[in-house]
Formats: C-alpha cells, structure tokens, sequence
C-alpha cells in the first residue's frame, strides 16, 4: 500500500477554530510538489494559500469547496507513489468538516398533506443552552422569537443575525406561535381562499418588517470573514469594557525628517517612505515604557509579554486584515518600515501565511489614511490595546504665543478597563506624544 500523507487544516490564528475551503488548486490524480500550493481558505483574518505537505499525487479530497472546516480535520491525502488506497479514494469527508454554506432562509417546509395536519416546530433548545449577540437576541424579543428554536450556524452552534434573518424568512416564527397558541397556522384557510380572492401578494422580510418582494432590496450573503468579524467584534465589546482618550501630536518633527530623506530611501528601498513607520516605531518606543498596554488577559491572570508583535490593520475589498510585525522592539525604522510593507503587500495579495496573523500583542489602526481625525476603534482579543491614528492636517495653531501653521494628528488608544486604568491609559499616550514631537532622526 502506498505511504498514504493526510493533508490537515492547519491553525490559521489565534482564537480561529474554523476556516473555509475556498478552492482546491489541485484535482485528484494531480501530481503535487512539498510547498506547492494546493487549497485556497478564507477566515476573519486571512485568505492565503495551503501548500502542499508533501511531493506525490492528490487521491482523495475530504471537503468541497464552500465547506467550513473545523481545525486539524484531515481534508485529503496524498499518495506517495501516485496509488490509490481504496481506504482512501472511497472515503468520505470528514464528520468535522460541517458546511455551513446553505443558507436557511432558502428551505422551505413541505406541503401539509392535510388540512389536520400541523407543520413540524424545531426542537426546543433549552434557553440556558442558547449562544447569542445582544443584537440578536434584541430582535428575537422584538419579535417574541423564543431562540430555543432557531437553529445556529456559527462556533459552537452560536446563533447569528443571518440564522435569525433565516427563520423569519422561513416563516417559522409565525408557526412558533400559532403552536404556542395551540392553533395550526397551515390548517386555517388563507383570507382571500376563504373568500374566493386571487391569492396573497408574496412578501419578504427586510429589518424585521415583512414588504412586499419587489422592495427594491438587493439581499446578499455575508462573506466568511464578513461574518467572523462581525461575531468577533460583537465578542470583543460583550467581554472588554472599553474606554477611549484621545491626544493631539504636533508633526513637524516627523515632517520635516520624512522630507528631508523620502526621495533617498524610496531610491534605496523601493517602496515610498509614509507616515506609517514613524507611528508604529513610536508606539513601540512608548510601549517598552508602558508595557501595561502589551499584556493580554487570560481569566484572572495578566500575561506579561516579552516581544512586542505589532498587528497592523490593512484594510481589503471584502473585509480588514491584521498582519503582526514580530518582535517590533527590535527593528529601527527602516526595519519596521521593510516589515510593514512587505506585510502589506503579501497581505493584498493573499499571500499571507498564517503564522503572519498569529501572536500579536498591540495592534494598531490607521483609518487617518482615509481621511478620518479620529477613532474609537475595537480591541482585537485577547489584547488590551489598540492604537488609533488620525489623519495628518496642516492648520493654524499657538506654539509660543505665535499663531503658525504644523501638521496636527489625533490619536487615540483604546484599552480594556479590566486591566488597564485611565492614568495608564493617558500615560501611554502622553509619552507617544512626546516621542513623535520630538522624534530622533537616526541613520535612514
């Protein structure tokens, strides 16, 4: 029999449990080579490329494109030699691998067969047992939805919006409570059947108001990411009390050494000089003075991080993506303006790999790029930190009684108030402003 080699989904990231197969790059019968890419996933924070474990031939695929698999599933195999173990070719996919890709607002109950006949209810779910965000269980109160009966699509059968959207839809709320009320909403005839009418105009609903289907409306599934994110955002605000504060940066120093050497260092390095680095280098510089925003919290323990890894957001067409800037603390300015680029780079053309994603420690934003003065950004679990920055503005200001011209910046850090306090908070950023007013202007 041939050496039979199980191809698994790897670990895309901390807190991801799950990740969906976007595309097989190879069919059965191909012939692979170690590192080559193979499969195509997608999670909240990364779409990258699986290469290939191993040389030999692709004999068995577990798990179809679209399917949402659990981490360390066996999706395949290859064979060494190019055999077919019929073990292995007849297999089929994994119990772990649960697509999730059907969308419940599209099934559609079965004709009742008689008029006495009640259609099936879900089976209740005790309401202890029912996994939620606030958002959705609002709606569900809203609409007196007992959520015990909606069947959940997310991590742990968490009950999500589109779920929730789905059962309405599906019209099987309207069942839930004529059998509340011990009434069949199948067994009564319709109005206008009653009455010899044409039939009921067909309706959907939209925000929890049923309107007429030509609404004009364009409905659309949330993409994996789309809908990781919003579950981990919503997470992230239930778990950390989150507090903001803001500060305002004088820029001039920073202008004028960018200036100074931009053309230079775009010449030596080949990608222009930003704002970006300088931020990001100041962060750490600040970070290593309060290292109370670098510190994550594991129930009532708070871990004291040695490296800082950086998570840089970078914003995609479909979604947000945080590449982590390893061990910061060690790289100059050109250093960590190298790292940022090359990170963003690979991060825009999806070919990220996962452990570029892993171990951040403090993350930071830059919506100051789109034009935004500030923000009030979410914390990435399980961090305590995220470090906004506003767009740069030259205006008028006072600086030694005189009214002149600098390039201002807000920039604001939101922490989790379970461990950091507002003075650390303000402390924090107090020295990054100081680092940025007065920023040294090393070797480039």
């Amino acid at each position: 029999m041939a050496n039979q080699i199980e191809i698994l989904m790897p670990l895309m990231g901390e807190g991801i449990n799950e990740a969906t197969l976007v595309k097989w790059l190879k069919k059965p019968g191909d012939k692979v080579s170690k590192a080559e890419p193979l499969l195509e996933v997608s999670t909240d924070k990364v779409d990258t490329e699986i290469p290939a474990p191993a040389d030999g031939v692709l004999v068995a695929t577990l798990a179809k494109e679209g399917d949402v698999v659990l981490i360390n599933s066996i999706i395949g195999h290859i064979s060494s030699d190019g055999s077919i173990s019929a073990s292995v070719s007849t297999a089929t996919p994994s119990a772990s691998v649960a697509s999730k890709t059907t969308s419940r607002a599209q099934v559609k109950p079965a004709p009742a067969q008689a008029s006495s006949i009640r259609p099936a209810t879900p089976a209740l779910v005790p309401t202890s047992s029912v996994r939620s965000s606030p958002l959705v269980r609002k709606i569900a109160r809203d609409l007196n939805i007992n959520l015990g009966y909606v069947p959940g699509s997310g991590l742990h059968g968490r009950i999500t919006k589109i779920d929730l959207d789905g059962y309405i839809a599906s019209g099987a709320h309207h069942r839930q409570a004529a059998a509340h009320a011990g009434n069949s909403v199948a067994s009564a005839p319709a109005p206008s059947e009653a009455l010899g009418k044409s039939p009921r105009v067909q309706t959907q609903i939209i925000d929890g108001v049923e309107c007429l289907e030509k609404n004009p409306v364009r409905r659309e599934k949330m993409t994996k990411m789309r809908r990781l994110i919003a579950e981990h955002m919503v997470e992230s605000v239930r778990v950390s009390p989150h507090v903001t504060t803001v500060f305002e940066v004088d820029l001039n120093r920073v202008f004028e050494i960018r200036e100074k050497h931009r053309a230079a260092f775009e010449a030596r390095e080949g990608f222009k000089l930003t704002y970006t680095p300088f931020f990001i280098h100041a962060a750490v510089e600040a970070i290593k003075q309060h290292p109370i925003v670098n510190v994550s919290l594991d129930g009532d323990d708070i871990l004291w991080k040695e490296d800082i890894n950086v998570g840089c957001a970078v914003a995609l067409g479909n979604g947000l993506i945080v590449p982590v800037i390893k061990k910061a603390q060690d790289l100059n300015l050109t250093g960590t303006a190298r790292r940022l680029n090359d990170l963003a780079s690979r991060a825009r053309n999806k070919k990220l790999l996962p452990e570029d994603v892993q171990g951040g420690s403090f993350s930071i934003t830059n919506p100051g790029g789109f034009g935004s003065l500030t923000s009030n950004p979410i914390i990435n679990q399980p961090q305590v930190a995220i470090l906004g920055i506003g767009a740069v503005v030259k205006r008028p200001v006072v600086i030694d009684d005189a009214i002149t011209i600098r390039p201002m910046m807000l920039i604001s850090l939101t922490f989790d108030h379970r461990v950091v306090d507002g003075e650390g908070g303000a402390s924090y950023l107090a020295t990054l402003k100081q680092i940025l007013e007065n920023y040294s202007e090393l070797p480039l």
